[in-house]
């Protein structure tokens, strides 16, 4: 699968499943409760990102958001038959795309043969004293 985060900019993660489980740890410790201490019960989900970085992810899924991935699904018909067919569906070949995006990119010896030669500016800085952008735009209400 193929993970994109607004924190990450344009990097493109490719990832795997690892492993899905019921289990009362504690998201914040990644620990079994202490003594006394009632946790609820959760699905755990690992992901583990294997390019461009080795990260394992862990995504705590609550009842409530399971029940609205449910709903999602059952409401959208055309996605159960859609989800249906990417079920049998074969994997596509991802060889082929990272040696097409290996191809663009420059020659380790490019920079070398450009040398002496100017590189222009992309764009000016930012305007001083205006105000920083705090991410992106929010996404917008399905209607």
């Amino acid at each position: 699968m193929f993970l994109r985060s607004t924190g990450l900019g344009r990097t493109l993660l490719t990832a795997r499943m690892a492993k899905i489980e019921t289990t009362n740890m504690v998201p914040s410790t990644l620990e079994p409760p202490k003594n006394g201490i009632a946790e609820p019960l959760r699905m755990l989900m690992t992901m583990e990102v294997v390019n461009p970085v080795h990260w394992t992810v862990r995504a705590f899924v609550d009842p409530s958001d399971l029940r609205a991935m449910i709903k999602e699904v059952l409401t959208h018909p055309a996605l159960i038959l859609k989800g249906i067919a990417f079920l049998f569906a074969k994997d596509p070949d991802y060889s082929a795309t990272a040696t097409a995006e290996q191809a663009g990119a420059p020659a380790p010896g490019a920079a070398a043969a450009t040398k002496g030669v100017p590189i222009p500016k992309a764009a000016p800085g930012p305007i001083p004293g205006s105000a920083p952008r705090s991410g992106p735009s929010p996404i917008p209400a399905r209607r």
